[in-house]
């Protein structure tokens, strides 16, 4: 399995002159709203024996104990998953005792990948989705059509 990207044009910007610049960018292969728990219940079901319904309780179960533990100032780390924390704002004041309640917001739920999770998707590595899949065929450069047959090549194990 490889994590897939497709190529974009940006504007680069950072060295003080803009440059258009091709970069990779993430693309997720599904409609909106990604994997659901009931997915994900049923590939664990599968894994360990347990029934579905089971382990879709306990994975709604820890969701609402994470939103209860969040709300209570704490965090949450779950090993081989990773954390869950807050972070509060509040506009400027010029005295502390005028930092209050009422003015202090939640500005994110913020989650940290475990370090081995990372690592573990990282050896995944990447693969490139096929130009002709998302460039106009008016746009496709016979350059870009060989990358596309090289890279099919190489992913069904011909690679001469």
């Amino acid at each position: 399995m490889a994590i897939p990207y497709i190529v974009r044009r940006k504007a680069d910007v950072s060295s003080g002159e803009r440059k258009e610049l091709w970069y990779a960018v993430g693309k997720k292969l599904q409609k909106k709203g990604g994997k659901t728990e009931r997915d994900v219940a049923h590939q664990v079901a599968q894994r360990t024996g347990f029934h579905r319904g089971v382990v879709e309780a306990v994975l709604t179960a820890t969701g609402e104990i994470i939103e209860e533990v969040l709300s209570d100032g704490h965090s949450v780390t779950l090993r081989g998953i990773g954390s869950f924390q807050t972070a509060v704002t509040s506009k400027g004041f010029e005295h502390p005792e005028d930092v209050l309640p009422h003015s202090v917001n939640l500005s994110r739920v913020y989650f940290k990948a475990d370090r081995m999770l990372t690592l573990a998707v990282k050896r995944a590595g990447c693969h490139r989705i096929p130009f002709k899949y998302y460039f106009p065929k008016e746009l496709l450069t016979k350059k870009m059509e060989q990358a596309d047959k090289e890279a099919e090549k190489e992913e069904n194990g011909f690679n001469e």
